[in-house]
């Protein structure tokens, strides 16, 4: 090999190397200069002062006394076969009301937080439940979760919290309070004893303690709808940006780095394709979409093709006698999308609030790490034949480093406080 041959492979080595190690930390700057266009996209993404959400179907959303009570029933063991789970055992306050990987507690499925909760339309992986409060009774029964059933609920309340019950929803029916009720009975046990038992009593009991079930659900509701997510870094950067636009601010140091800015600029860019499903302050259009991420769970394939016939047939939905709402104001439920093919395998978009202290990601926790879910995303490479909305979004090293950046900024400090 000729002394100039050697040269010039020397240079082409040096010029690879020095472009490897550009695109993997490139250079950026912290300058704040956005169009009015991006800036209204960024106030669009900052969380509010104050949340208006409503549910027709639970008149107790907003009631303090079930609130309360709800809140008593979040931590309570006793609402569970073993007595031994809660709702806080898997929606941990000091963990942003979810379950983390590092958790002593083993659950085959992701575990959504609770913050910001009661904004969405739609809950389940599938959006099974058409709203929150029916979304609360279904681990209750779920013999993976709960596991216990209506009975068992019922009499529980009627012993544990008869004033507290009684002060927000009104009488116990003095059947429910006079009748001697099995232990454990429930239409939807998994033990066909349990089932034929709650078949044996008569249509009014079983109607009175399908009421109880119900109100446990609108009081978990209620507290819920206190939960929401607190400013983080990039919230306030927003506000530095409306800041710096008034003449007489003086903001010399941004509150994000370079590569945050960065990270932010393709995250509402066409180029990051993020906002077409994590928009608004939650950061999540709280719809379905399919990214068709290999999953262990036997029925997540079907995702939200499966979960709106499951919402129909739910006696608990909009629409049944349970609901406090009129069938005019259940129009997400009746005119929903079904048995169309884009709803096979879609699930519901989670939040990025507090993405870096919520790991596992994905719809059953398949990844581990931010940058797994960023790397899969990057090349979105969908099976044979399988609907998928994402595409490939072909970013460089650098570029995913950056995004990666700016996400770590959506974390809050942990606060056990509900919030309104």
């Amino acid at each position: 090999m000729s002394t100039q041959t050697k040269i010039s492979l020397a240079i082409i080595s040096t010029t690879a190397i020095l472009f490897f190690f550009l695109t993997i930390n490139k250079p950026v700057s912290t300058e704040m200069n956005w169009t009015q266009e991006e800036l209204a996209i960024l106030r669009s993404l900052r969380l509010p002062s104050k949340w208006e959400v409503s549910d027709p179907s639970n008149k107790y959303f907003h009631n303090a006394q079930a609130a309360m009570l709800g809140q008593q029933l979040f931590i309570d063991t006793q609402l569970s076969r073993s007595k031994q789970i809660a709702c806080a055992s898997c929606h941990q306050p000091e963990h942003y009301f979810t379950l983390t990987h590092n958790s002593d507690i083993s659950i085959s499925k992701q575990v959504p937080s609770l913050l910001g909760v009661a904004s969405f339309n739609w809950f389940m992986l599938d959006g099974s439940a058409d709203s929150l409060w029916a979304q609360a009774l279904k681990p209750l029964e779920n013999h993976i979760e709960h596991g216990g059933t209506r009975t068992q609920y019922a009499q529980h309340i009627i012993k544990q919290y008869p004033l507290l019950y009684q002060d927000t929803f009104g009488l116990i029916p003095t059947q429910l309070v006079n009748t001697l009720l099995p232990e454990q009975a429930s239409p939807n046990s998994q033990h066909l004893a349990e089932q034929e038992q709650w078949q044996q009593l008569d249509t009014y009991t079983q109607n009175a303690i399908n009421r109880v079930f119900a109100n446990i659900g609108k009081s978990l509701a209620a507290y819920q709808a206190t939960l929401w997510p607190q400013d983080t870094r990039f919230d306030r950067y927003i506000d530095q940006l409306s800041a710096s636009t008034k003449k007489s601010a003086n903001i010399q140091v941004p509150l994000l780095n370079a590569n945050e800015i960065a990270g932010l600029r393709i995250f509402i860019s066409e180029q990051g394709q993020c906002l077409r499903c994590h928009n608004g302050p939650l950061l999540s259009n709280g719809d379905f979409h399919a990214t068709t991420v290999p999953t262990p769970l036997p029925n997540a394939q079907l995702g939200r093709w499966q979960g709106i016939e499951v919402a129909l047939a739910d006696p608990f939905n909009c629409l049944g006698r349970y609901s406090d709402s009129h069938s005019a104001q259940c129009r997400e439920l009746i005119y929903s999308k079904r048995a169309t093919a884009e709803l096979i395998g879609a699930t519901k978009v989670p939040s990025l609030r507090n993405i870096s202290a919520t790991a596992p990601y994905m719809h059953a926790g398949q990844f581990s790490t931010i940058k797994d879910v960023l790397h899969y995303y990057n090349r979105a490479a969908a099976p044979f034949g399988a609907h998928s909305d994402l595409t490939p979004l072909k970013l460089l090293p650098y570029q995913l480093n950056q995004l990666e950046a700016f996400l770590l900024t959506l974390t809050s400090d942990v606060s056990n406080e509900p919030t309104k």
